[in-house]
């Protein structure tokens, strides 16, 4: 028994497929079934039952998976500590592009202060692939939006960090029309195409989720774009207009963004951190997860309602 043959049972049972698991653990198919038959030969029971369409846990390999995994986080603790002794202790965080490198900082702070010892390693990368990374113990924190009606997320901790306004961005032939508006609703603006940014980064799933809350059918651009200064852009060239929040609305786009009110109130996106101590001791874990359970964020203003200014007050 070694401690690869222990990678290869969590990439399966992960993976589901040998094809997957084997390219997740960058082996040959061969070497990572053969290094399973042999850990089951080594203890003398099948812990995978397969067939030609599946791979499924034994009744076996179910009690002695949470042994494997505890074996494999055990190991990675010892490996990541020997690396930092007489170092910052590495904190993986990982940050969704809605959320930036400048909130996730004033997020972060009292931590830092409160933990010198702690050196926070950011990871900026779409809340599908994050989760994804915190599956595989990669990452210890999360910040991205999140609507917890639409998003499945790994087994761990969960806390609102902050809100901030949706601002209805329109497209360049349609600004003199909106132009008197100081407030629009999803319905006022339901006619209109938008160009949304891929769903994996969080803001997508909580656009759709107004629109569907408000018995909306989102009309979507059939393109889509890379980034929230390309929203702004591909609107001024009449592409479609844009929902984005507070805090992405470049200087140019502050005269023409307009708020959008939901059932009276401001129309909001939700931020979360996500966590689980992966990667750090779990004392250290909570030292940090408490600092951002104190609201370090500062909270956006409900007056953004009113006007397109006051939605930027708080980030400027």
């Amino acid at each position: 028994m070694n401690l690869q043959q222990l990678r290869y049972v969590r990439a399966l049972v992960d993976e589901g497929s040998f094809v997957a698991a084997a390219s997740r653990c960058a082996v040959t198919q061969p070497t990572l079934s053969n290094g399973i038959a042999q850990l089951e030969a080594d203890l003398g029971h099948r812990i995978f039952r397969r067939t030609t369409r599946s791979v499924a846990l034994t009744a076996y390999g179910e009690r002695m998976l949470p042994a494997i995994l505890e074996a494999l986080k055990a190991f990675e603790r010892v490996r990541d500590l020997a690396k930092q002794t007489g170092k910052a202790l590495h904190v993986s965080i990982g940050i969704s592009p809605c959320v930036g490198i400048r909130m996730a900082e004033i997020a972060f702070e009292l931590a830092k202060t409160q933990r010198p010892d702690i050196e926070i390693v950011y990871r900026e990368s779409n809340l599908t692939d994050l989760c994804d990374q915190m599956k595989r113990a990669q990452i210890d924190i999360i910040l991205a939006p999140l609507d917890l009606r639409s998003h499945s997320l790994p087994d761990c901790m969960l806390q609102h960090i902050y809100s901030e306004p949706l601002l209805f961005v329109p497209r360049k032939a349609d600004i003199a029309r909106w132009a008197p508006a100081n407030r629009v609703t999803v319905r006022d603006i339901a006619s209109e195409q938008f160009v949304l940014v891929p769903s994996g980064c969080g803001l997508a799933q909580v656009t759709k989720r107004l629109f569907d809350d408000n018995g909306c059918e989102l009309n979507r651009y059939l393109g889509e774009a890379s980034s929230y200064a390309a929203v702004e852009d591909w609107a001024d060239m009449g592409l479609g207009s844009g929902i984005l929040p507070a805090s992405k609305v470049s200087d140019l786009a502050r005269n023409i963004a307009v708020p959008i009110v939901d059932n009276g109130q401001s129309a909001k996106i939700d931020y979360f951190a996500i966590g689980k101590p992966n990667t750090i001791p779990s004392a250290v874990f909570t030292d940090i997860w408490e600092t951002l359970e104190v609201g370090s964020v500062p909270p956006v203003s409900t007056a953004s309602a009113d006007t397109a200014s006051a939605a930027y007050d708080w980030c400027l």
